[in-house]
C-alpha cells in the first residue's frame, strides 16, 4: 500500500526534465547548441504556492519562494498571515513618516513588519508575513514558477501545477531532467505587451491523424500590442506535431460575460455562472472547497490504499448539486477540468504495448478501419480522455454531455449544454465518473440563462514563418490535410495576426482554433503485447487498473533512484 504523499523534491526534479523540453527551445533560438550542450543551471524553479490536502491555499512571499528543509520533510517559506491580539500584549509600535504602523513587538517577544493595520477599542488587527513550515504529509499540489534563460525574444514566467501522490526520494533529481514528464500536443504562448506566456494545449490525445480533431481554448494572456496579435506555436515534446489549421477567433462580448466553446466550437456566454452548493465523493466526502471556484485548488483522486490487484472500482465519483429554477430546460455547464501528467504519459505506455505492430495500428485507424471505431468505443466507454457528465433524471442518471482533457500543463474553461428539462424541482444534480488518477478537478458551474449577443471574427495570420524561416501560412490556412509538420522538440513558428476594430463598450476574448495530430515518438519494435492489449480494449476499467500498476512500478524506481530507459524511437 502506497500513502498518497507529495514530496516536493521530486516535484522540483520532475519539473526541471522541462530544461531539455519546454525550456530548451528558448536556449535553441539564442545559440546554436544541441540539448546536451545546454546548460540546465541557468534556469531558476521557485516554490510560490502549495494546497494543502484540506484545501487551504499557502502563498508564498513574492520575491521569497518556498524552499525544502529534507531533513524535516517539509517546505518552509513565509507567508501573509492574518491577527489580532490584545492591546495588553502589545510592547510597541513603529510608524513611519506618514503614521502607517510598520511594525509590532508584542510583550512575549515577537517583532513583525506589518502589511495592513487596523486598531479596535480593545484589540488590534494586522497582517505579516511570517515564517511558515507546511510538512511534505499535508501537501495536495505545488506551483513552481519556473524562469528561465531569460533572453530578449523569450523571457516567460511558467506556472506550472503539480500533483504526484507518491513517496520518493531526493534521489530523483539525479536523472529527471532526461525523461519526459508528458505526452501531450503543440503549446501556444501568447504575447502579453512583455513576454510570451504559455496559454493554451489543443487536440489533446489526438496521437494520430485518424483522430485529428479542432480544437478552440482561449487565449487568456493574449494583448494587442500596435494592433497586433502575436502566438508561438512550439514543440517541446518528445513526439512529432502535425497541424492542418491555426487561426484566432476574436468573441466582442458584453462586459463582465465570461464565454467559453464547446466541443464543436460553438461559443457560449456566462452572465451567471452558479457554483455548486454541494460536492461529495464515492466516499461521502466534502470536495466543495476544491471545485467550488476556478482559483486552481484542485479535486484529485485519492491514491491512498488503492491496489492494481484488487477488485475494488478504479474509478471515483463525484456528485455536484446546483441550485435550478423551476421549468429549466437547458444548463449551460462551464467546466475546467483537465487531464493529469500521469494520465498524460499513461498515452505513450499504452501505445508502446503495440510494439512493432503501431505503424500498422496508426494505419487502420487512420483509414478508419476496425481499430478506429474499437479506439473510439474504448475512448468513450474508458472516459480516460473524455469525461461523460451525467444528469439524474426520474429514470436515473442519464449522460447529456461530454468534456475533453488533454491538457496535463494549463487547461481553460470549457461549455457543454446539458438537457435539463425532464429534471423535476429546484436542485440539478450532475454525476462524472473519473477514472483513478487521469484527471483533476478545478471548477464546475452552471448557467439557465439564454446566450448573449456576441461578435466573432476568425482571423487568419498575416505572418508565419516556422524555425526554417519558411512562410507556413498555406499549411495553416484550412483543414486541408496540408500540415505545418515539426518532428524534433524546440521548433517553433511565430504567427501575426492584425486585430479588428472593437466597438465601444464591448469586451473581446481571443481563442485560438487549431486543430491537428500528434504522433508520440514511442519504442515500436518490440513483439505486441497481444493479451495486455486485449485486456485494455475489450475489459471494463481494466485500463485504468493497468495504469495504476504502471504508475507504482514508476514510483518504485524514482524511489529506488533509477532512471526510466530512454524512448527509443
Amino acid at each position: 500500500m502506497m500513502a498518497r504523499k507529495i514530496v516536493t523534491l521530486f516535484v522540483l526534479a520532475a519539473f526541471s526534465l522541462f530544461n531539455f523540453s519546454c525550456f530548451s527551445l528558448r536556449t535553441r533560438r539564442t545559440a546554436t547548441k544541441n540539448a546536451s550542450e545546454i546548460d540546465r543551471h541557468d534556469t531558476e524553479i521557485e516554490i510560490i504556492v502549495i494546497v494543502t490536502k484540506a484545501g487551504k491555499t499557502v502563498k508564498f512571499q513574492e520575491g521569497y519562494p518556498g524552499k525544502i528543509v529534507p531533513s524535516e520533510d517539509s517546505v518552509f517559506g513565509t507567508t501573509l498571515q492574518f491577527f489580532e491580539i490584545d492591546k495588553k500584549d502589545l510592547k510597541r509600535l513603529l510608524a513611519d513618516k506618514k503614521g502607517n504602523v510598520v511594525e509590532i513587538e508584542t510583550v512575549d517577544g515577537l517583532t513583525y513588519r506589518t502589511v495592513s493595520y487596523s486598531e479596535g477599542a480593545e484589540s488590534i488587527s494586522f497582517s505579516a508575513y511570517v515564517p511558515t513550515t507546511i510538512p511534505f504529509s499535508d501537501i495536495q499540489q505545488v506551483w513552481i514558477r519556473k524562469r528561465g534563460l531569460g533572453t530578449a525574444f523569450l523571457n516567460p514566467v511558467f506556472i506550472i501545477t503539480v500533483f504526484c501522490g507518491i513517496v520518493l526520494i531526493a534521489g530523483a533529481v539525479t536523472w529527471a531532467e532526461n525523461w519526459t514528464l508528458t505526452e501531450s500536443c503543440p503549446f501556444i504562448y501568447s504575447w502579453n505587451g512583455e513576454e510570451y506566456v504559455l496559454d493554451a494545449e489543443p487536440y489533446g490525445a489526438a496521437v494520430t491523424e485518424g483522430l485529428k480533431r479542432t480544437d478552440w481554448v482561449e487565449l487568456s494572456s493574449l494583448r494587442e500590442v500596435d494592433g497586433k496579435y502575436r502566438i508561438l506555436l512550439t514543440n517541446e515534446l518528445d513526439e512529432t506535431q502535425y497541424t492542418d489549421e491555426l487561426k484566432l477567433v476574436a468573441v466582442d462580448h458584453t462586459p463582465g460575460v465570461r464565454i467559453a466553446p464547446d466541443l464543436t466550437g460553438r461559443v457560449h456566454t456566462f452572465s451567471r455562472p452558479l457554483p455548486p452548493v454541494s460536492a461529495v465523493d464515492q466516499n461521502g466526502r466534502d470536495i466543495l472547497t476544491f471545485v467550488r471556484e476556478n482559483d486552481k485548488v484542485f479535486w484529485l483522486s485519492d491514491l491512498e490504499n488503492k491496489d492494481p490487484d484488487g477488485d475494488a472500482e478504479f474509478r471515483d465519483e463525484l456528485v455536484f448539486e446546483f441550485p435550478k429554477p423551476a421549468g429549466a430546460k437547458k444548463a449551460k455547464l462551464l467546466a475546467n477540468v483537465w487531464t493529469t501528467q500521469w494520465g498524460s504519459l499513461s498515452a505513450g505506455k499504452f501505445l508502446e504495448l503495440c510494439g512493432s505492430s503501431l505503424p500498422s495500428q496508426y494505419e487502420e485507424v487512420d483509414r478508419h478501419g476496425p481499430m478506429y471505431g474499437r479506439f473510439l468505443s474504448w475512448m468513450a466507454n474508458e472516459e480516460l480522455y473524455m469525461l461523460k457528465v451525467r444528469v439524474e433524471t426520474p429514470g436515473g442518471w442519464k449522460t447529456r454531455g461530454m468534456i475533453m482533457g488533454g491538457a496535463p500543463v494549463i487547461a481553460k474553461d470549457k461549455a457543454c449544454v446539458l438537457d435539463v428539462g425532464d429534471v423535476p424541482g429546484e436542485i440539478l444534480r450532475i454525476k462524472v465518473l473519473p477514472p483513478v488518477n487521469f484527471w483533476m478537478v478545478n471548477s464546475l458551474a452552471v448557467d439557465y440563462g439564454e446566450d448573449s449577443p456576441i461578435h466573432v471574427t476568425e482571423l487568419a495570420a498575416d505572418r508565419a514563418v516556422d524555425h526554417t524561416g519558411r512562410d507556413a501560412r498555406p499549411a495553416l490556412a484550412s483543414t486541408d490535410g496540408s500540415y505545418l509538420e515539426s518532428p524534433n522538440a524546440g521548433e517553433r513558428t511565430e504567427l501575426v495576426f492584425t486585430a479588428p476594430p472593437l466597438e465601444e463598450g464591448l469586451e473581446r476574448t481571443v481563442l485560438v482554433k487549431a486543430s491537428g495530430y500528434y504522433r508520440i515518438h514511442v519504442d515500436a519494435r518490440g513483439e505486441p503485447r497481444t493479451e495486455l492489449i486485449e485486456r485494455v480494449l475489450g475489459e471494463p476499467g481494466f485500463a485504468a487498473r493497468y495504469s495504476f500498476g504502471e504508475y507504482l512500478k514508476w514510483v518504485e524506481g524514482l524511489r529506488a533512484g533509477q532512471a526510466p530507459a530512454k524512448r527509443r524511437r
